[in-house]
């Protein structure tokens, strides 16, 4: 069902997106929807055989009645066991295979059902709509925070697929992210859980500025040898919404945290290999950048940073 390993299926967008199960997911869904009917089925096999017995056991004629009554209350029990595990909601949702969707920001719930309870339940709750996962790896699988849609089984709640939508605009300009962490303050105080999701997905946004776009693994470029970088490249400010950065020409490279920071100072030269060395760690060695127009990309302890020319 999922691509490249994910629970979730691209191909199954269109067809979930008119409102129906795709034929794999039918065919997944009605296996899951028999293992509910059996297990059902298998509560009421001892209710029925116990109603059985007491039909036709033989004992004191005064206990007759009793022994009736209590066949017919097994025997009733056992029937409508077997009737529900017909109208449960998963196999009621299958056998219409229908699918609605939602979308909005995302916040995700795992719980146990009881104090007894062994296993976790895992939820998405999206537009006041709480759904639940078919397992651990579908709710692994979802964002932690964003703008998704989510497609669900609709008398189950069941979800059967998810795909992440855009991040909505955030705040520019030099307020910008300290705007969005004011607000995500704001959200946590209120402990409004649709606030806080939509705050966090602003708090996501803003992280998707600051990494940049992904590197292009189908660019034609070659990146076992990846493009030097050349000084004349790098003079001048580059900034994001977290910090600014500025390369002279005599050597001085200087930070600047967009608040709440106090500007660092420090030296950077670019090495016979096109490689940009920075004493960022103590002294001059190289560190992972890349620059496509006027996008340079900085890899700081294993996290990617995109800034844009100013």
């Amino acid at each position: 069902m999922g691509d490249s390993g994910s629970p979730f299926s691209t191909a199954a967008l269109p067809v979930n997106q008119s409102g129906r199960l795709s034929d794999e997911q039918s065919q997944r869904w009605t296996r899951i929807a028999k293992g509910r009917r059996q297990s059902i089925r298998g509560v009421a096999l001892p209710f029925a055989a116990i109603g059985a017995f007491l039909f036709l056991v033989s004992g004191p004629p005064a206990k007759a009645a009793a022994r009736t009554t209590g066949g017919i209350v097994f025997l009733t029990i056992a029937a409508i066991l077997v009737v529900a595990a017909n109208v449960e909601s998963v196999n009621a949702d299958v056998r219409e295979g229908r699918v609605e969707s939602v979308e909005g920001a995302i916040a995700k719930r795992s719980w146990y059902q009881s104090s007894r309870a062994r296993s976790r339940s895992y939820f998405f709750e999206v537009s006041g709509r709480r759904l639940r996962c078919l397992s651990r790896m579908s709710y692994d699988a979802a964002p932690d925070a964003g703008y998704v849609r989510v497609y669900f089984l609709p008398r189950s709640r069941r979800v059967v697929n998810l795909e992440q939508l855009p991040d909505h605009a955030i705040p520019t300009g030099s307020g910008a992210a300290q705007e969005i962490f004011q607000n995500y303050t704001q959200a946590l105080l209120s402990r409004d859980r649709a606030t806080i999701a939509e705050a966090s997905a602003s708090v996501a946004a803003l992280k998707h500025v600051i990494e940049g776009p992904p590197p292009a693994a189908s660019d034609g470029r070659d990146h076992a040898h990846p493009v030097r970088l050349h000084a004349d490249d790098l003079y001048g400010t580059w900034t994001n919404p977290m910090m600014t950065i500025s390369f002279m020409k005599n050597g001085v490279a200087t930070l600047t945290p967009a608040f709440g920071g106090e500007r660092r100072d420090g030296h950077w030269s670019i090495d016979a290999n096109g490689r940009l060395l920075t004493d960022a760690s103590g002294t001059l060695a190289p560190i992972d950048a890349s620059l496509d127009g006027d996008r340079l990309t900085i890899l700081f302890e294993g996290q990617r940073v995109s800034f844009t020319r100013r």
